[in-house]
C-alpha cells in the first residue's frame, strides 16, 4: 500500500473538481470521488488501523505522520456552485471527514503503542533476532580468548576497564551514532566513568569521543560502575532510526559490542566479590569467624550495632561495644575476652568499661536488645 500516492491522488482529483465547470459528467465524477475516498478508508482500516490495534509491537510499516495527514485532510473541502450537485458534493465532504477520522484513529492507536513497554519489547525482539545461538557462542568465545590470551585467565579491574573502553571505541568506529553526533552541538560529560584520554592522540575519534559517549549514554545507564542497557530507550532508538542508511548494521554492532561489554562486566563483578570477601574475611580473627559467630555478626548488623564490615556503627557507644564483646566472648567461650575485639575495632580499655558498669550497676543503652541478639 502506497498511502502517500493514494492521498495525493485524492487531493489532485479534488483540485480538478474545484476548477471544473459543472457539466453532465460532473455528477458521475463526484460519485466516483466518493467511492475513491471510501476505498482509501477501507484500505487504511484493513492494512493499518486493524493491525496497529492488534499488534503490541512497533513494527507497522508506516512512514506517515498521521496527525499531520489528519489535519491536512480535514482542511480539504469541495464546494460547487451548481445547486443540483450540492447533495453529491456533501457526500464527498462527508467521506473526507471519515478519512480524516480514520487517520486520527490510526495516530491515536500508534500513540498508545509507543510506550516504554512496547519499545522494550521491540528491543528484545531485535536482540533475539541478532543474538542467535551461533552468534552468542562466537561472542563468548571472543571474550574467553581475551581472558586467557591477554589476562592469563585472571583479569585485573584495570584490564577489564580497558577492554570495555576498547569495545566502546569499536562500536563508535562502526558509526552507530554518527548521524546523531554530526548534529550534536554540545556533549554531556560523564566524568569519572571512563578515561578516554588514554586513547592515542592520532585516534580518529579523539576529538568527538565525548559526543559519541554522550549519545551512547542516552540509551545505557551507568550503575555501580557497570553499563546497563535501558531496553525502552534502546528500543525507541532502534525504531526512530530504522529507515536510516545502514540501520541494521548499526543495530547489530550495538548489540554485539554491548554483549561483549556485559560479559566483561560479569568478570568485573566476580573480581569485586572475591576482593570484598577477601577484605571482609581478613578483618575477622579466626575465633570471631566461626559459623556461630557469623550468625551473631549478622544479627548485630541487622540491629545497627555494626556495619557490613563488622565495624562499630557511629551510633554505637564504647559501653555498648564493651557489652557486646563481653556477651559475645562468653557465647564463644573465648580464652581472651577483650583483645580480639579491641584489635578488630581499634579500641582500648574495654575491661575498664566493664569495671565501671559493675561499680555503677548501670547497663548501657539497648543492653536488652544486645541480650536478645545472643539468645539462641
Amino acid at each position: 500500500m502506497d498511502l502517500k500516492n493514494m492521498l495525493t491522488g485524492v487531493a489532485e482529483r479534488l483540485s480538478s473538481l474545484r476548477e471544473e465547470r459543472p457539466s453532465a459528467g460532473t455528477g458521475y465524477r463526484l460519485m466516483a470521488m466518493t467511492a475513491d475516498i471510501a476505498e482509501v478508508i477501507e484500505t487504511l482500516s484493513r492494512e493499518v488501523l486493524e493491525r496497529v490495534r492488534q499488534e503490541p509491537v512497533l513494527d507497522a510499516d508506516v512512514d506517515i505522520d498521521f496527525d499531520v495527514m489528519a489535519e491536512e485532510v480535514l482542511s480539504w473541502e469541495l464546494t460547487m456552485a451548481d445547486g443540483n450537485l450540492q447533495e453529491l458534493t456533501g457526500q464527498v465532504n462527508d467521506a473526507l471527514g471519515r478519512l480524516s477520522e480514520t487517520l486520527s484513529q490510526i495516530s491515536t492507536q500508534l500513540g498508545r503503542r509507543h510506550k516504554d513497554e512496547a519499545y522494550a519489547h521491540l528491543f528484545e525482539q531485535e536482540k533475539r533476532r541478532y543474538l542467535s545461538s551461533g552468534t552468542l557462542r562466537r561472542l563468548r568465545q571472543a571474550v574467553e580468548d581475551w581472558l586467557y590470551d591477554v589476562c592469563n585467565g585472571a583479569p585485573t579491574l584495570e584490564e577489564i576497564n580497558d577492554y570495555v573502553i576498547e569495545k566502546l571505541v569499536h562500536m563508535f568506529e562502526k558509526g552507530v551514532f554518527n548521524s546523531k553526533v554530526e548534529h550534536l552541538q554540545r556533549a554531556t560529560r560523564y566524568s569519572g566513568e571512563f578515561d578516554f584520554s588514554l586513547l592515542d592522540d592520532d585516534h580518529r575519534l579523539k576529538k568527538t569521543i565525548h559526543k559519541h559517549y554522550s549519545e551512547f549514554r542516552k540509551l545505557v545507564d551507568y550503575c555501580d560502575g557497570c553499563l546497563v542497557v535501558n531496553p525502552a530507550k534502546v528500543g525507541r532508538h532502534f525504531y526512530m532510526n530504522r529507515k536510516e542508511e545502514n540501520a541494521k548494521a548499526h543495530r547489530n554492532a550495538f548489540l554485539k559490542y554491548m554483549y561483549k561489554i556485559s560479559l566483561a562486566q560479569e568478570e568485573y563483578g566476580k573480581l569485586q566479590t572475591v576482593q570484598t570477601v577477601g577484605e571482609d574475611s581478613s578483618l575477622l580473627p579466626d575465633v570471631l569467624a566461626t559459623g556461630l559467630a557469623m550468625k551473631y555478626w549478622r544479627r548485630l548488623q541487622q540491629a545497627g550495632f555494626v556495619d557490613e564490615h563488622d565495624q562499630l556503627s557511629p551510633t554505637t557507644t564504647r559501653k555498648q561495644a564493651m557489652y557486646i564483646a563481653d556477651v559475645f566472648s562468653d557465647k564463644l567461650q573465648m580464652r581472651s575476652k577483650w583483645k580480639p575485639f579491641q584489635e578488630l575495632w581499634h579500641i582500648n580499655n574495654l575491661a575498664q568499661e566493664k569495671w565501671e558498669m559493675q561499680e555503677t550497676g548501670k547497663s548501657p543503652a539497648r543492653s536488652e536488645d544486645i541480650d536478645r541478639i545472643f539468645d539462641d
